[in-house]
């Protein structure tokens, strides 16, 4: 039996935001995800191209817990470093990944955060049977290391570039399937890598046939979180560049649908659009975010250009 297409009803809240800085602490988030009008904010805990940071002590997580009280943004979203590869037949890159990763959900779980969002990696060595089991190998053994931990770990669908895993369903339930943790785990799909990798969402069931297809093997059927993104370059390009709302090669009948979908499932989604100086291009995508949701502009995104 296929999923049903509403992608798992949590609620008609619409749940809405965008990645930002940590820069000057922690507890920064909350304000600037609020100067804009969202109420989710998706971050990396730590520079995400280094392999070395700390697990955020009671100087940083007490401003943190107070700013969040009582703020407008009530999901926050930590993305897991870039250099993690839990698919690597290197033993030092595997450990290295393993560890990362383990601080990684410590961090995020220390944070309260919804989810921490991971790429599944890339199998360099061709096998990809191997690579799974490689990847869920470690996942498990984490998972199962840190029992107490709430903070459910979100797989990411990935644009098909090479070897990396996770830009077809098979895949994704597969590594799901692998791991066993259905409780423990979720499913995150990015709109840039769904058209990337060679998925049509255009049409009146190209979404609800190609997220149904991804949902079959997720854990319960549902999905966690939306990254919502358009497309540098055209259908099946296998590349991961993230384009402005209605700048791409998506299109905004696909785009509109991902958001109204959202929108009336209560899943979360989260704009990885490209950034300049300042916020001039985060105020211009969240104003058409809310085009695209058939909502009024909130004060704070009244001023973009």
């Amino acid at each position: 039996m296929s999923p049903d297409p509403s992608f798992g009803r949590t609620g008609d809240h619409f749940r809405f935001g965008l990645h930002v800085s940590v820069a000057g602490g922690l507890d920064r988030i909350f304000g600037r995800g609020e100067s804009l009008g969202a109420n989710a904010v998706q971050i990396f805990s730590h520079s995400s191209r280094s392999w070395e940071f700390d697990l955020p002590g009671p100087e940083a997580l007490v401003p943190y817990h107070r700013a969040r009280t009582g703020s407008s943004v009530s999901s926050v979203y930590v993305h897991a470093s870039y250099l993690i590869n839990i698919t690597s037949e290197d033993p030092a890159i595997a450990q290295k990944s393993r560890i990362t990763l383990e601080k990684e959900l410590r961090t995020a779980d220390l944070l309260e955060a919804d989810g921490l969002v991971l790429h599944p990696g890339s199998a360099r060595g061709g096998d990809r049977a191997a690579a799974i089991g490689r990847a869920s190998a470690i996942i498990r053994d984490v998972l199962d290391a840190l029992p107490e931990l709430r903070t459910p770990l979100l797989l990411e669908n990935t644009a098909g570039a090479g070897s990396m895993l996770g830009s077809v369903p098979e895949e994704m339930a597969a590594l799901f399937a692998a791991v066993d943790r259905p409780d423990r785990m979720g499913l995150c799909l990015d709109s840039c890598h769904l058209f990337a990798a060679g998925f049509d969402l255009s049409g009146d069931d190209g979404l609800d046939r190609v997220v149904g297809a991804f949902l079959a093997g997720a854990p319960s059927g549902r999905l966690s979180l939306w990254h919502l993104n358009d497309a540098l370059f055209g259908l099946g390009s296998g590349r991961d560049r993230h384009a402005g709302l209605l700048e791409g090669h998506i299109g905004p009948e696909p785009l509109s649908a991902i958001v109204l979908k959202a929108k009336s499932t209560g899943v979360p989604l989260i704009l990885e659009t490209p950034k300049g100086e300042g916020e001039t291009l985060d105020r211009l995508n969240l104003r058409r975010l809310h085009g695209l949701a058939g909502l009024p502009v909130p004060e704070p995104l009244r001023d973009a250009v």
